[in-house]
């Protein structure tokens, strides 16, 4: 019997979206006289050959899996990843998008497994607000009840700005409830980004340790959207993966509450366009109009769709604008980014992209002794050299 069972290899390879040809390539496979890259791979999948330890640790790296899975006794069974509530195209389309995002729910499933283990430790209790409503509630009535849980003031954030801040102030006012707020796109370099279109967010509505986690490659407008409907969910107690408007009952009626809060459907019925003029002219209406209010326009032509005052056709035409826009936001951003000194430091991008909740529990934790460097790393999804001078930034970087 082989050191490896070949079907953990095949298993792995597949999990990461890789066919054998890009498997091999990316493992370093020659082609030779006697046989191609892709024939040593497939000898090693089909058990002719076991694989070295070094062939191990390059596959433990190019698959994004730990080395001590390559030793299990057979593959390990798919986690708990809650409903998915994406349509078709999104599910299927992209292959190496929906493998890689297979392998970020798993690592955020890890932490927030290591979360809660901690917190049962200290005695922490469930939070009431999980599974604590019903669509058949209404809209209004869960709205209300998450923005006056949430002690979300509608006034203030829109005053904040850019519109980055007024995301901050929002990602505050649910971590200070208990709830882990992460942005998440990759699997820990630009290398493995997943696009918006296999995921917009996803969360898991535990009790203990609820997690929101939204693809940061959507516009930063659209964040705050994204968290209120992952929040919704939390009072569902449904655990999901989202798409980009889904069409079910629940993401209708999360899309629904998360609208409610950032624009209340009295005042968007209230507000005149001119819906004669040209598309550039209705999107450029509802890109003033949304900015004013450090929200997405395609937040805004949702809401339009929902009220019946555009039609489905032009909602759409609006919402392939408002993607366009939403990549063009993204390169502006990366330009400004580069054209900046050196720009922000690992750590301070990946402090932003953990919140201040995740990050000050992880530093309580560690300093306490209860959380070893290792499994900080783990929660952190960073490595455990990297643990110390993530949590510690006045210190680390003065030093430097």
């Amino acid at each position: 019997m082989p050191a490896v069972n070949p079907e953990i290899l095949i298993w792995a390879r597949k999990t990461a979206g890789l066919d054998l040809n890009e498997a091999a390539k990316k493992l370093g496979f020659q082609d030779s006289k006697r046989s191609t890259a892709v024939d040593k791979l497939t000898r090693l999948e089909v058990g002719d050959k076991d694989p070295t330890r070094n062939q191990l640790y390059k596959m433990s790296a190019a698959y994004h899996q730990p080395l001590l899975v390559f030793y299990l006794s057979e593959p390990p069974q798919k986690g708990d990843r809650g409903e998915d509530f994406r349509t078709l195209p999104q599910r299927t389309q992209d292959r190496k998008g929906n493998a890689r995002l297979d392998l970020l729910i798993r690592d955020i499933k890890a932490a927030q497994n290591l979360v809660k283990g901690l917190l049962e430790e200290e005695g922490h209790e469930p939070l009431e607000f999980v599974n604590s409503a019903s669509v058949s509630q209404g809209i209004e009535a869960v709205a209300q009840d998450i923005a006056m849980t949430l002690n979300f003031d509608l006034d203030t954030f829109r005053k904040k700005r850019p519109i980055r801040d007024a995301f901050s102030y929002l990602r505050e006012r649910i971590e200070s409830n208990g709830i882990f707020v992460l942005l998440k796109s990759d699997l820990g370099s630009h290398h493995t980004t997943i696009p918006v279109d296999v995921f917009r967010g996803f969360v898991f509505a535990d009790p203990l340790a609820p997690f929101i986690v939204i693809n940061r490659q959507d516009a930063v407008s659209a964040w705050s959207f994204t968290a209120l409907h992952e929040t919704a969910h939390l009072w569902l107690g449904v655990s999901s993966i989202s798409g980009i408007w889904g069409e079910t009952e629940i993401e209708v009626f999360c899309n629904r509450v998360a609208g409610e809060i950032l624009l209340p459907s009295a005042e968007l019925l209230e507000a005149e366009f001119k819906f004669e003029a040209s598309i550039n002219g209705i999107v450029d209406q509802i890109k003033s109009f949304a900015d004013a209010r450090n929200i997405s326009g395609g937040m805004v032509t949702y809401g339009l769709k929902l009220q019946n005052r555009i039609s489905e056709s032009l909602w759409q035409v609006l919402q392939s604008k408002s993607a366009q826009d939403a990549i063009q936001q993204k390169e502006s951003m990366r330009a400004r980014q580069k054209s900046r000194d050196g720009g922000p430091s690992f750590y301070a991008v990946r402090r932003h992209q953990l919140g201040s909740a995740l990050i000050g529990l992880a530093k309580q934790f560690v300093d306490s002794g209860q959380l070893t460097p290792s499994k900080a790393g783990v929660v952190l999804g960073v490595k455990p050299i990297n643990v110390y001078p993530l949590l510690n930034p006045d210190y680390f970087e003065a030093r430097n």
